[in-house]
């Protein structure tokens, strides 16, 4: 009945760059309203992506999904080196081709990034204090690929990438260039529709989401080895901006129904500006799983009943 189950729950509690809180992270906690999702619905498929963590915890979560995850770089498929486990039961997944990009194959010209010319701002961070030792440390040259985006661009921020041009210029990233960097299209994420209007998203809503997440390449290249092509339904849980919906229309499957679960307005707001046709569950710890099977069960009877 459920073709696919996708999912990239919270991962502060996990990460390195986090504070390492595990299962008793509030958000981390959440990977458990996957597990129940997995056990109610019975996906023929699933996927659940989460970032590199202590053994220890991996191994829980691989006790709980039942297979072991596959680490890959998106690195591999794009400018950023980011890190990641994907838990999946899709068969003979391998690695993805390197594509060997750098930097310089996502940047805008200089000319479109006067706002976000940061070579003043670095000139005066003071030789001897945090600052200037995280925004140095930040720096990425051409031809190099940036640090794992996180969900903000502050040039002193840990999950920053502060891209340098020349010798005398440095920029950060663009919201374009964030995009690219976790391979979506272009200006994806620039505006959302809320009650039937569209409303334009700020460049802070903009870098958090798209820190938030997936690698597009990534998934799309898991998903490719799907064997069938048609997919009936699809859930994701913690949805974010649909990265899933993108990876599966580039990896060339073809679905009916896709039910996302996820809180953030602004995140909402640009799936639906960009698939319109996604149905909305709301928060995940509040999704009655019997009573969306028995509404799914509905649905595809009427369906039935239509083409006899």
């Amino acid at each position: 009945m459920i073709d696919l189950l996708l999912g990239g729950s919270p991962c502060q509690g996990f990460s390195f760059a986090g504070k390492q809180l595990n299962f008793s992270d509030p958000q981390s906690k959440l990977f458990f309203d996957f597990v129940k999702a997995l056990e109610k619905l019975k996906p023929k498929y699933f996927l659940l992506e989460n970032v590199k963590m202590k053994k220890e915890y991996e191994d829980v979560i691989t006790q709980h999904l039942g297979v072991k995850p596959i680490e890959i770089n998106s690195a591999l498929v794009s400018a950023q080196n980011r890190k990641r486990l994907y838990w999946t039961n899709i068969p003979n997944v391998t690695q993805p081709e390197d594509k060997k990009l750098t930097l310089k194959h996502i940047v805008e010209p200089e000319i479109n990034k006067k706002d976000f010319d940061i070579t003043e701002r670095m000139k005066k961070k003071k030789p001897g204090t945090l600052a200037y030792e995280k925004a140095w440390k930040n720096v990425r040259s051409l031809n190099e690929k940036s640090k794992a985006l996180l969900t903000g661009q502050s040039i002193s921020n840990s999950g920053a990438t502060n891209i340098k041009y020349s010798d005398s210029k440095y920029y950060k990233p663009t919201p374009i260039e964030a995009e690219r960097l976790q391979t979506l299209p272009d200006n994806y994420t620039a505006v959302g529709v809320i009650d039937r209007k569209e409303i334009p998203i700020s460049n802070t809503q903009r870098y958090k989401m798209i820190g938030n997440g997936w690698t597009v390449d990534v998934v799309a290249h898991i998903l490719s080895f799907i064997p069938e092509k048609y997919l009936h339904t699809v859930v994701s849980l913690f949805d974010g901006i649909s990265c899933g919906q993108v990876a599966l229309e580039r990896a060339g499957k073809i679905y009916n129904q896709y039910y996302a679960s996820e809180i953030d307005k602004y995140a909402i707001a640009v799936t639906q500006k960009n698939y319109p046709r996604t149905i909305q569950l709301g928060d995940v710890t509040k999704i009655d799983w019997n009573a969306f099977l028995d509404r799914l069960n509905l649905v595809q009877n009427m369906e039935n009943e239509k083409q006899q």
